[in-house]
């Protein structure tokens, strides 16, 4: 697919998994939150009292509702580790919206490193935008640190693009040492690190983020309420230095694709702590699914994967061809991602597990079928 810029971009491989897969019985393909857990009771209220008042059917502002932004200064940010400083808060709508004002602002044809794997959908939005993306591999603690100082070393970069927790697609959380590193790195080579971290809600306990040691303004602090709320919400921010809080501000402003009433909607749900009080029940509840995915995978003799400390997915090696293996889990009745879409480099065998949409017995029955799938592979 080629899109209106010239540059070639790879379809969602959940999009595609999903349509190839719509009469699966046991769906462990979805990137999207368990819909059993999205709060509608409370949505639903927060939307009655929210239209209770005209302003929120406006015109947002550039950047964002002060409302929410303000909200997330005064009391989300302590939750996610950080501290507003002297940087700026921009609301965007969702994570993507992020991303694509980004590259609008960082980049016209530069180069950019990134995780490989990493998670195709946002980073499409600066692969857009660059000319060359350098693939960093990942082990069970994050990127490779040292094989990015290799890099740096020859050629220069514009932006590091890094998931720092719960990692889509491979579950894997950042070494706190690495991501000290990683901000010297940053200083010592001039580049600027694009910090996606929209599973920090439901985590757990993890390590500090990039921004947190970041003195100089060299992190853009990347963050979503799609996985702690709804994603249809479609709200996430930004915190950035000012300059670039500013530039981003009107990049936001040109398309105003916020929603003023979800805006108003989350800050309500902030406001009556509702959002911080989910973050520990959804960290145990995916904690729970997970544990059951792995020990299913092991109990079948599938041990081929990094062990997920959090969120989604899990990213298990079928050592075999994931195309093959998925065609025949599809006749069997199973969803999955084949997960060589989020490689530039390798996964050829790669599968992308999720625990979001299938209950405790069916993510074990998913595994039963995915073994017989290999076995006929």
């Amino acid at each position: 697919m080629v899109s209106r810029i010239g540059k070639e971009i790879e379809i969602s491989p959940v999009e595609l998994a999903s349509q190839l897969a719509k009469k699966a019985k046991i769906n462990l393909a979805s990137g999207s939150p368990d819909p059993r857990v999205i709060p509608i009771s409370e949505i639903r209220e927060a939307y009655n009292e929210v239209l209770e008042d005209v302003k929120s059917l406006f015109y947002p502002g550039a950047g964002g509702q002060e409302e929410l932004k303000k909200e997330i200064e005064e009391h989300y940010l302590q939750f996610l580790g950080l501290s507003k400083g002297e940087d700026e808060i921009v609301i965007t709508s969702g994570a993507q919206h992020a991303m694509e004002l980004l590259g609008k602002y960082f980049l016209e044809n530069d180069v950019i490193a990134v995780e490989n794997p990493t998670f195709i959908e946002t980073f499409n939005a600066i692969k857009l935008r660059s000319s060359v993306a350098i693939p960093i591999d990942l082990d069970d603690k994050g990127i490779k640190v040292d094989e990015l100082e290799e890099f740096l070393k020859i050629v220069k970069i514009n932006l590091l693009y890094v998931i720092p927790n719960c990692h889509n697609p491979a579950g894997v959380n950042l070494d706190e040492e690495r991501r000290k590193y990683i901000v010297e790195l940053a200083e010592k080579y001039n580049f600027y690190v694009l910090e996606d971290d929209p599973y920090r809600p439901i985590a757990g306990c993890v390590p500090k983020p990039i921004k947190y040691f970041d003195k100089n303004g060299r992190v853009i602090y990347i963050s979503s309420f799609s996985k702690i709320l709804a994603p249809g919400l479609r709200i996430g921010f930004i915190l950035a230095n000012k300059e670039i809080a500013e530039k981003i501000s009107l990049l936001e402003q040109l398309d105003f694709s916020t929603s003023t009433v979800n805006q108003y909607v989350v800050a309500r749900l902030i406001r009556k702590g509702i959002v911080m009080r989910r973050m520990k029940e959804l960290y145990e509840y995916y904690s729970r699914k997970m544990k059951i995915l792995k020990d299913s995978l092991i109990d079948h003799g599938l041990t081929k994967f990094n062990e997920p400390k959090c969120g989604f997915f899990l990213l298990l090696d079928l050592e075999k061809d994931s195309w093959k293996v998925f065609n025949n889990a599809i006749q069997l009745g199973l969803s999955f991602v084949p997960a060589k879409p989020f490689f530039l480099r390798g996964g050829d065998t790669m599968a992308r597990l999720s625990i979001t949409m299938s209950n405790e017995e069916e993510i074990k029955e998913g595994v039963s079928i995915l073994k017989k799938a290999i076995q006929m592979t």
